[in-house]
C-alpha cells in the first residue's frame, strides 16, 4: 500500500514539475528575434533595424562586435562619433492590455554625462529605462516595464544611445535583449504606457477619466457649498448669536497730540478671531504632506578606491533593486562616488552585477538589477567623493528591504571601519517609491544643503544669495533634523505668516474687516504663495519681509510726523528699516524695494516741508506748536533714516555671514561679506545660461510659462504627481486688470495733454522693449507695428472724443502721433535680439519712457488717492528693476510683487462696493472662484497623485509645460 502511495506521489510530482516548468517557460518566452545578435553580421543584422536622428556620414556607426559579449559570441555596438540620438529597433507583436518586461545587458565606453546614455525605450515615447553613462567596468543590466493599450497589437522596441532632445557621444554594446509577457505587474514595479498614441480614454483609461471627473465634480461641489455658505452668512448673520455686535473698530482712531490726528487702525477681538481661523486653516493645508520626518541620517564615507565590504543577505535572495540614500560627505563640490556591486554566483565566485553612483544628495535612488539569485553581495569602491547614508536590498516581488543584513568581510581604511555599519542601520526609514516627501527637489539641492553646511561649519555650496534665508532653513533642521519636513517647515511658517500680515495690511489700508478678509483670502489661495513657500528656497523669507517693510512705511507715509512725538513718529521708520535689512540679507530683491521706500519717505517729507514753509512764512501770529521744533526734528529724522535704512541693515547683512566666518581654516573674517557680495554681483550680471523654464519679465503677469519643480516617478500606471508654480488666474489676471483700472483713475487726475504723453511713452516702451511677436503670436494676424499703432491711435481718439476735440489736446495729439509714427518707421526693420536691447541707445529710450510713465502715474495717484501710492510703489519697484537684469529669470521672481497686486484688487472691490453696495455679493462670487481654482489646481501644486488625464485639464495653454 505504501509503495502504491509513493508511486502516485512520484507521478503527481513529475506531473506538477512538468506543468510548472511549462508555466515558467510560457511566462519567460522571449518575443525578441535574434536577441543576442548571434545571427547575421554588420552588413546584415537579422531582424534588427538601425535609426538615428542625424543620418549624415561620420556621425554614427552600427556594427556587430565579436570581441565583446555578455553571452554567446557577439553583441551589437553603437558608436556616436559626434553628438547623436541613435538606436537599434525591432517591431514586436504583443497582446492588448497586457504587461511586459523589456530588458537587456549593456556596456559603455566614454559616454557623455550631460544627457541620456544607453537606455531601453519604445518608439514614439519619451519614457526610458535608467540610462548608463561614462565607462562601465562590466556589463550592466537595464529593464523597463510597460502595459499595452486594450487594442494594441504591436510596438517597436528601441535600444540605443541618447533619446528625444538628448544627443550624446560615446560607444555602447548591447546583448541578451528580452521582451517577456507577464501575467501581472510584479509588486513594486511601475509600468509605462506602451502605446504612445493611446490617451487613456478607454478601458484602463476609462477609470482614469472617471476619476478625473470625480475631482472636477468634487471641486464644483466644494465651490458651490462655499458660495452658499458665504451668502447664507451674509443674509442671516444678524440672527446668529454673538455676531450681532456693532463696533466702530473699522473707523480710524486718533492719537491726540497738539490737537492733531495720527491715523491708526484698531484691531478688535473679531479681527483676531478671523485672522486666527484663516491662519489655522491655511496652516493645516500647508502642512499636509509637507515632507517626511524619517530619512536616513547616519552615514559612511569611503576613503580610498579599492575599499570593499561583503554582506550576507541571510538567505538565497532573488534580487530586484538596490536602493541607496546619499548624504553630503566632506567634499564641497560633491563629485560622484562609484561603488561596484558584485554577486556570489553558483560557482562561489563574485560576478559583476551593477554600479551604484552617487550623483544626487538627500534623496533615495535605486538601480534595477538582473533577476539573479544570491546570498552575498560585494561592494567595491571605484571612486570616492561623498557619503552614503543607507543601502537597501529589495528582492523580486517585495516592496520592503531585506532584513538582518550582516557585514561579513571588509577591507577599509581605519576612518571607514567605525561607520560602515551605518549603511544598514536605518531600514525603518526606507522608502520604496522615492518622492518629494522623502528627498530634495528643485533648488532645495542648493539652499537646504547650504543650511546643513552652515550647521556643521562647512564651506557653503550655494553662495549666489545672502546667507540669512539659509539660516532660517537651518533653524528647522536643528529642530527636526536633516529631514524634508525639517528643511521646509520654517519657510512654510513664513508663508503662513503672510496670511495675517496681509489681513492687517488690508485693514490698515481700507479700514474695513471685509476688505482685510479679502486681502488675506486672496493671499491664502494664490497658487504661487502655496507652492513657493512649501519648498526649501529663500523666496518665502524675502517676500514676507518686503510686505512688512512696506506695511510700516505705510504708517509713516499717510501721516504727518508732527502729529505725534518725535519718538513715536520714528517707530514705523525703524521697523520698516529693520525688515528691509532682514529682506536684503535674505535675497537682494528686497533692495529693489528700497527705492520705493525712499520715494514714499521723501514724498511725505516734501509735502510736510511745503506745509511748514507755507505756515512759517505766513503773516498769521497764531501758529501751530510743532512749527518751532520741525527743523530740528527733520534733521534728526533724516539722520535716523541713515541709521535705520543703511547702518542697521548693513549690520544685519554682515551678521548673516557669521556661518561663513565659523568655517574652520577660513581666516577672511568680516571681509567675507564684501568679497561674497562682489562675487554675487559678478555672478548675476555675467551669468549666461539657458533653461527650459526660463521666462522674461513681461511673461510673468500673463503666466505665459509656469515653472515645474517636480515630476514624480515610480507611480502606478496612468497616475501623475507634479509640483509646479504659477499664479491663480483669478488673482494674477484680475490683478493685471485692477492695475489698469487704478492707472486710469490716477491718470484721470492729470491734464489730458499729460495723458497723451503717458500714452506715447507707454506704447513706445512696449513697442521697443517687448518682442515683435507679442501680439501676433496670439492674434495670428497683422504686424507688431499695426497692433501698437491701433493701441496708440485708439487711446488718442478716445481722449479727443472725451475732450470734444479740445484745441490744445488736438495739437498735442498731432505731434505725439507724428513722433510715434516716426518711431514705428525707424524701428520697423530692426532685429530685436539681445544686442539691440542691451545697446545704450535702446536702453536710454526704454528707461526714459519708463521714467515718464512712472512719474505721471505717481503724480496722478497722489492726487487721486494718496494712500494707494504705497502698494503702487511696492509693485513697481519690485517689478521694474527686472527689466534691467541681464541674467535668465523665472516666473517665481514675480512672487514678491503679488501682495501689492492683491491690494490693488481689493482697492477696486472697495471702490465698487462704496458706489454700488450690491457688488459686495459679486465680490463673494469672485472669492469663490479663487477658492475653486485653488481646489482644481491643488494636485499640481502639492504633488498629490492624480490620473494623468486630470493633469491634462490643468494645461490651459500649450506653453504650460507640466
Amino acid at each position: 500500500m505504501l509503495k502504491k502511495f509513493l508511486k502516485v506521489c512520484f507521478i503527481l510530482l513529475i506531473s506538477m514539475q512538468f506543468v510548472f516548468s511549462s508555466l515558467v517557460f510560457a511566462e519567460s518566452e522571449n518575443l525578441v528575434k535574434n536577441p543576442g545578435f548571434e545571427d547575421g553580421d554588420t552588413e546584415s543584422m537579422h531582424f534588427w533595424q538601425t535609426d538615428s536622428w542625424e543620418k549624415s556620414a561620420g556621425f554614427t556607426e552600427f556594427l556587430i562586435d565579436e570581441t565583446q559579449y555578455y553571452s554567446g559570441s557577439k553583441s551589437a555596438c553603437i558608436i556616436n562619433n559626434l553628438e547623436n540620438d541613435s538606436r537599434f529597433r525591432q517591431p514586436i507583436k504583443v497582446k492588448g492590455d497586457t504587461y511586459y518586461r523589456m530588458s537587456c545587458w549593456v556596456k559603455t565606453e566614454n559616454v557623455g554625462t550631460e544627457t541620456k546614455g544607453a537606455n531601453i525605450s519604445i518608439d514614439g515615447s519619451l519614457e526610458t529605462s535608467r540610462d548608463i553613462r561614462e565607462t562601465t567596468s562590466g556589463w550592466e543590466y537595464i529593464e523597463l516595464y510597460g502595459r499595452t493599450s486594450p487594442n494594441q497589437e504591436n510596438f517597436t522596441l528601441t535600444i540605443g544611445l541618447g533619446g528625444y532632445g538628448n544627443i550624446n557621444t560615446g560607444k555602447i554594446w548591447i546583448d541578451d535583449v528580452e521582451v517577456v509577457e507577464l501575467d501581472s505587474l510584479p509588486s513594486g514595479k511601475t509600468a509605462i504606457n506602451m502605446d504612445p498614441k493611446y490617451d487613456g480614454t478607454v478601458d484602463q483609461g476609462a477609470s482614469e477619466n472617471t476619476d478625473s471627473k470625480g475631482y472636477l465634480i468634487f471641486a464644483s461641489i466644494a465651490f458651490f457649498i462655499t458660495l452658499l455658505a458665504i451668502i447664507f452668512f451674509m443674509f442671516f448673520k444678524d440672527k446668529i448669536p454673538g455676531l450681532n455686535t456693532k463696533t466702530n473698530s473699522s473707523t480710524p482712531v486718533s492719537q491726540n497730540n497738539n490737537d492733531q490726528k495720527w491715523i491708526k487702525v484698531k484691531f478688535d477681538k473679531i479681527d483676531f478671531i478671523i485672522m486666527g481661523v484663516m491662519t489655522l486653516i491655511y496652516l493645516c493645508i500647508a502642512l499636509y504632506n509637507l515632507g517626511d520626518f524619517k530619512v536616513p541620517t547616519t552615514s559612511w564615507e569611503p576613503t580610498l578606491p579599492g575599499e570593499y565590504f561583503t554582506i550576507d543577505l541571510g538567505q538565497e535572495t532573488n534580487l530586484s533593486r538596490i536602493y541607496y540614500y546619499c548624504g553630503l560627505g566632506s567634499n564641497k563640490y560633491n563629485p560622484s562616488s562609484k561603488v561596484r556591486v558584485e554577486y556570489l554566483d553558483d560557482t562561489q565566485n563574485f560576478k559583476h552585477l551593477a554600479t551604484i553612483e552617487k550623483k544626487n544628495i538627500f534623496i533615495w535612488e535605486y538601480i534595477d538589477t538582473a533577476p539573479v539569485t544570491t546570498k552575498q553581495l560585494k561592494f567595491v569602491v571605484d571612486s570616492t567623493g561623498g557619503a552614503f547614508n543607507e543601502i537597501a536590498i529589495v528582492e523580486q516581488g517585495s516592496t520592503v528591504p531585506v532584513e538582518n543584513i550582516k557585514i561579513i568581510d571588509s577591507v577599509l581604511e581605519d576612518e571607514s571601519n567605525a561607520t560602515i555599519g551605518n549603511l544598514f542601520d536605518e531600514s525603518d526609514k526606507f522608502s520604496f517609491r522615492p518622492s518629494y516627501m522623502n528627498g530634495m527637489y528643485f533648488d532645495e539641492i542648493y539652499h537646504a544643503r547650504t543650511a546643513f553646511e552652515h550647521i556643521h561649519k562647512m564651506s557653503p555650496y550655494e553662495t549666489t544669495h545672502p546667507p540669512l534665508g539659509k539660516i532660517f532653513i537651518a533653524l528647522g533642521i536643528l529642530i527636526f533634523g536633516m529631514v524634508p519636513f525639517g528643511w521646509r517647515i520654517v519657510g512654510t511658517l513664513f508663508g503662513v505668516a503672510m496670511v495675517p500680515a496681509m489681513y492687517v495690511f488690508g485693514k490698515k489700508v481700507f479700514h474695513g474687516r471685509f476688505y482685510a478678509f479679502c486681502t488675506a483670502f486672496l493671499m491664502m489661495f494664490d497658487f504661487m504663495h502655496f507652492s513657493q513657500t512649501r519648498i526649501a528656497t529663500i523666496d518665502s523669507y524675502v517676500t514676507l519681509f518686503v510686505i512688512l517693510m512696506y506695511y510700516f512705511m505705510y504708517d509713516y507715509f499717510i501721516n504727518k510726523s508732527y502729529n505725534v512725538t518725535l519718538k513715536e513718529s520714528l517707530k514705523p521708520l525703524f521697523l520698516s528699516g529693520l525688515f528691509f535689512g532682514l529682506g536684503a540679507a535674505s535675497k537682494w530683491i528686497a533692495i529693489y524695494g528700497a527705492a520705493g521706500l525712499a520715494l514714499l519717505f521723501f514724498i511725505n517729507k516734501t509735502t510736510e516741508f511745503v506745509e511748514y514753509r507755507k505756515i512759517e512764512t505766513s503773516k498769521s501770529k497764531k501758529k501751530p506748536l510743532w512749527i518751532s521744533s520741525y527743523p530740528s526734528n527733520l534733521t534728526i529724522t533724516l539722520g535716523a533714516c541713515v541709521l535705520f535704512f543703511v547702518v542697521i541693515p548693513l549690520i544685519i547683512y554682515i551678521l548673516s555671514y557669521i556661518p561663513y566666518m565659523m568655517v574652520p581654516g577660513d581666516n577672511k573674517g568680516i571681509s567675507v561679506f564684501y568679497e561674497n557680495s562682489i562675487d554675487m554681483l559678478r555672478y548675476h550680471s555675467e551669468l549666461v545660461a539657458d533653461h527650459p523654464y526660463q521666462s522674461p519679465w513681461w511673461e510673468w503677469p500673463i503666466m505665459a510659462k509656469p515653472m515645474a519643480f517636480y515630476f514624480g516617478s515610480d507611480l502606478e500606471p496612468g497616475m501623475a504627481s507634479k509640483i509646479f508654480t504659477l499664479g491663480n488666474p483669478a488673482v494674477w489676471w484680475v490683478g493685471l486688470l485692477a492695475l489698469c483700472v487704478v492707472a486710469v483713475w490716477a491718470l484721470s487726475k492729470l491734464n489730458k495733454n499729460l495723458v497723451v504723453l503717458f500714452t506715447l511713452s507707454a506704447t513706445t516702451f512696449g513697442y521697443i522693449a517687448l518682442p515683435k511677436t507679442f501680439f501676433t503670436d496670439v492674434l495670428k494676424s497683422g504686424s507688431a507695428e499695426l497692433w501698437w499703432a491701433l493701441i496708440f491711435f485708439g487711446i488718442v481718439a478716445i481722449l479727443l472724443a472725451l475732450s470734444k476735440l479740445d484745441r490744445n489736446l488736438l495739437i498735442t495729439s498731432v505731434f505725439s502721433s507724428a513722433a510715434f509714427g516716426a518711431i514705428l518707421f525707424l524701428f520697423k526693420d530692426i532685429q530685436r535680439g539681445d544686442e539691440f536691447l542691451k545697446s545704450s541707445s535702446t536702453q536710454m529710450i526704454i528707461w526714459c519712457c519708463l521714467l515718464i510713465c512712472i512719474t505721471l502715474l505717481f503724480i496722478g495717484m497722489f492726487r487721486y488717492d494718496k494712500k494707494m501710492l504705497v502698494p503702487l510703489a511696492g509693485l513697481i519697484f519690485q517689478y521694474v528693476p527686472w527689466i534691467a537684469v541681464p541674467r535668465i529669470a523665472f516666473i517665481y521672481h514675480y512672487f514678491s510683487i503679488v501682495p501689492f497686486l492683491i491690494l490693488l484688487i481689493v482697492y477696486v472691490i472697495k471702490k465698487a462696493v462704496d458706489k454700488y453696495s450690491s457688488t459686495k455679493y459679486i465680490a463673494y462670487v469672485y472669492l469663490g472662484i479663487v477658492l475653486a481654482l485653488f481646489i482644481l489646481f491643488y494636485p499640481g501644486l502639492s504633488g498629490f497623485e492624480v490620473p494623468v488625464s486630470y493633469m491634462k485639464y490643468l494645461k490651459w495653454f500649450n506653453t504650460w509645460y507640466f
